[in-house]
């Protein structure tokens, strides 16, 4: 079939949508564990384990990996669990790479409705609170927050941590918003040298973030 020739008063009309997904680009040693599939979620949560018992020696007795592979799953579980909670859509965090420690560090996307169809109001509201500035991720406006979070036995939250939030705008959809929460635990101490190094990793992070239509 042959094309329909344009006249001149035929126009080209492009309508852009708003984006169904996101990409991001992560360092090596980094997993994502998606968590709005169930199935999905299991196995992917199933192989990291698997992976970080790989790092684990050789000669080491059986029942020390079984008690470690439980620890792991155990504490996997804990973060699943607290990503869900908090609306997220994906769970990413390090595994150690051989000969290398293992950072404490994890972060989740999620989403996040307002009701407020007003951005500009919504985010200067948010910058009036205590700790949020602004910030352009993929051209989107939002936040960013950073403070450091007490441990909570209640939430299985067993020591301190170092937290960084982002919330952005989604294009062309008013009302819905991504967040991006990162934690660190540091060395120990969320304000030590290995804890600001590992922020800066996850800031790094964010600038690889972009909006997708597939």
């Amino acid at each position: 079939m042959k094309p329909t020739p344009r006249t001149s008063d035929t126009t080209d009309v492009r309508v852009e949508k708003a984006p169904v997904g996101y990409s991001i680009i992560l360092p090596p040693g980094w997993k994502r564990i998606p968590l709005r599939n169930k199935r999905e979620m299991e196995s992917a949560a199933d192989a990291l384990v698997s992976a970080a018992c790989r790092q684990v020696p050789e000669n080491l007795p059986r029942d020390f990996v079984a008690r470690y592979r439980l620890e792991i799953r155990r504490r996997l579980g804990v973060g699943i669990k607290n990503a869900r909670k908090s609306g997220g859509l994906d769970f990413y965090l390090p595994i150690a790479q051989p000969g290398e420690p293992l950072i404490a560090a994890s972060f989740v996307v999620g989403e996040v409705s307002s009701a407020d169809s007003d951005r500009g109001q919504f985010l200067t509201a948010m910058t009036s609170g205590a700790g949020y500035e602004p910030v352009d991720v993929d051209d989107s406006p939002g936040v960013r927050r950073e403070l450091v979070m007490e441990a909570d036995p209640t939430e299985d939250i067993e020591m301190s941590s170092r937290r960084v939030d982002y919330v952005v705008a989604v294009p062309k959809n008013l009302g819905r918003w991504v967040t991006i929460s990162f934690s660190t635990m540091g060395g120990g101490d969320p304000s030590d040298d290995l804890a600001d190094a590992t922020v800066s990793l996850f800031d790094a992070i964010v600038t690889t973030f972009r909006w997708s239509n597939e």
